[in-house]
């Protein structure tokens, strides 16, 4: 069984923001044609930092300010300022109430997070606009304390490191609260300098929270779930899709995957997936539960994939899931050898996977098989199997799963129990470990090169609910690629 957790946001409201440029140059000196009240605070601004009573300090250091292992905010009270590059835009309806600030436009090495109660942000902070953020304003607002950097959430995991107006306190933690207008006016000055960002190329495998808030284009991409939409309207916010890079190594192709999240309010929603290899550019951003890395899209734009597909035999991520639902993928064969239950599709945060129980079954025997379709190993050399599975609910000593391969099966279901199906040795997340509670784990790479004719990859659950052997097993990304 599993908790979901709906994500609670405000409907969004339409406010015009009014504003005029400024000219900036590296003595930070801002011209006289700007609009009265903003250049009268920027002149202040740099004025200060001219004369030595604010630092400028480098959005690492600011960063660095944050203790990550009591996760508590810290109030600005230093007279400092940071200086960065807008690299996310709301245009399209992706992002909600933030932008992130990246410390250079090419070539960034760490970017931030600004919560702000504001829509449309880029109408104020638009893409590669150069912005200052003055953190501890004293009498200018109506604190005269400074701002804030924390998390906006609290979870198991680390979130991102934002930069807030205040605080808030619940039973889980305390958070940072989203810059007010009065906030916004008194500490965020952007300069005439709209640069053309040029996004930091790098490979899926190299992504890490170093990355998060920064412009990044990853290059020989392809989308999984082809024939699907950028988002899944039976989600409720968020969807996320699949892709993967084809990586040459010395020891053949590797296949890292990553995810694409999409907001249920972007204006490229209903969009088709493209369906070839290429290139594709976007924000390093962290999942609502911050328990994974995602891939956001500032534009449409920014996906150029006509190339020809270079992708494994076998790839199926289960994005394409219906929530709580009986399994049924084409040419996947989900098959109940005892009891009534089946494998069901499941969708957590917008990731979708497949799962089989025992539990509630109220049945002595529960068998389960979830079949592949049958994969040709005469076309290529040197495939492997990777997979993922995790746990939830697991009942110690139980181990439910069981991997197969068999290239007798006739691919029929009554020829299950005819077929000779030989075990495979992989790892499978442990039932006894609770570090793999709820954490997927990787099969590693199973040789199948030996195999010839055509194969199928089954999982088979073994369970009882009256003898509460009824462990909950999830399985996720099965891939059969060539080394």
């Amino acid at each position: 069984m599993k908790t979901i957790n709906f994500k609670t946001l405000v409907a969004t409201i339409f406010a015009s923001v009014a504003f005029v440029a400024c000219v900036q140059d590296d003595e930070f000196e801002v011209p006289s044609s700007v609009g009265t009240e903003e250049n009268e605070r920027l002149n202040d601004l740099m004025d200060s930092i001219n004369s030595g009573h604010i630092s400028l300090i480098e959005i690492s250091e600011l960063k660095s300010m944050y203790n990550t292992n009591t996760r508590y905010p810290k109030r600005i009270e230093d007279n400092i300022a940071i200086k960065g590059y807008v690299s996310s835009t709301d245009i399209e309806g992706n992002f909600y109430r933030e932008f992130f600030l990246q410390d250079k436009y090419e070539n960034p090495t760490t970017a931030i997070k600004i919560s702000l109660d504001q829509v449309d942000v880029y109408n104020r902070f638009n893409k590669g606009r150069e912005v200052y953020i003055n953190l501890n304003p004293k009498f200018e607002i109506n604190s005269p304390t400074g701002l804030y950097i924390g998390e906006e959430q609290t979870y198991d995991d680390l979130s991102i490191i934002t930069i807030g107006g205040g605080i808030e306190s619940d039973q889980y933690g305390t958070t940072v609260t989203r810059l007010n207008e009065n906030q916004i006016n008194a500490t965020l000055f952007r300069s005439n300098n709209t640069e053309e960002l040029t996004p930091l190329v790098v490979e899926f495998s190299e992504i890490s929270d170093d990355h998060l808030g920064m412009y990044v284009q990853i290059n020989n991409v392809e989308f999984v779930d082809i024939g699907e939409r950028f988002f899944n309207p039976a989600n409720l916010y968020d969807t996320q899709r699949s892709m993967l890079s084809c990586v040459e190594t010395s020891s053949g192709f590797e296949y890292p995957l990553f995810q694409l999240e999409t907001s249920s309010f972007s204006n490229f929603k209903n969009d088709f997936l493209p369906s070839g290899n290429g290139s594709i550019k976007g924000i390093v951003n962290k999942t609502y539960n911050a328990s994974s890395r995602v891939l956001v899209l500032n534009s449409i734009d920014d996906v150029d994939m006509s190339g020809s597909r270079c992708g494994p035999s076998l790839f199926e991520t289960f994005n394409s899931a219906v929530d709580n639902t009986n399994l049924d993928i084409a040419n996947w064969i989900n098959y109940a050898e005892a009891g009534s239950e089946l494998w069901t599709e499941q969708v957590y945060y917008g990731n979708g996977y497949t799962e089989f129980t025992a539990y509630n079954t109220d049945e002595s025997s529960n068998i389960g098989w979830l079949i592949s379709p049958g994969i040709n190993m005469d076309t290529q050399d040197g495939e492997v199997l990777n997979f993922q599975t995790e746990y939830s609910y697991p009942d110690a000593g139980h181990y439910p799963l069981e991997v197969f391969v068999s290239t007798d099966f006739n691919g029929q279901e009554s020829g299950i129990a005819a077929a000779t199906w030989e075990p495979l040795t992989v790892t499978i997340a442990h039932p006894d470990n609770t570090n793999d509670w709820f954490t997927w784990i990787d099969s590693g790479a199973v040789d199948l090169s030996s195999y010839t004719g055509t194969l199928y990859i089954a999982f088979k659950y073994t369970g009882s609910d009256t003898s509460n052997q009824n462990s909950t097993i999830h399985v996720d990304n099965v891939i059969i690629s060539v080394q």
